[in-house]
């Protein structure tokens, strides 16, 4: 891949109670991933998000990092393939957005053609 290309696909493969295999195709910005890695409040985040899945306010709270800032990277986070948001509804009825991390591992690999980026999960 070259450091033109910014997105890397990769597979995930499940094996479902059934026993099939399942692939799901996940696209990956490897121009914003990079960015973003670079960013200590994106790394802060997807810190707490790798032990826990979190809302905005929760991340925000425990970080001691502005909402408007946390908002702001989360969309990149999730634009760029590392998160997922999911709507959960609270015991009182409120629905909020819980954020968790899609990847376990990124591995930057260097060619004489360019940057990659594998990421699994």
């Amino acid at each position: 891949m070259s450091q033109s290309d910014s997105a890397h696909a990769f597979q995930r493969s499940e094996v479902g109670a059934t026993g099939p295999e399942s692939t799901d195709q996940r696209t990956v910005d490897t121009s914003e991933v990079l960015s973003l890695l670079s960013d200590d409040y994106a790394r802060e985040m997807l810190n707490a998000l790798a032990d826990d899945s979190l809302s905005a306010r929760a991340l925000s709270d425990r970080l001691d990092i502005s909402r408007a800032t946390v908002y702001r990277r989360l969309n990149r986070l999730e634009s760029a393939g590392v998160i997922q948001s999911s709507m959960v509804v609270d015991p009182q009825g409120h629905h909020r957005k819980q954020f968790s991390v899609v990847v376990d591992r990124m591995q930057l690999m260097f060619h004489s053609d360019g940057v990659s980026l594998e990421v699994g999960e």
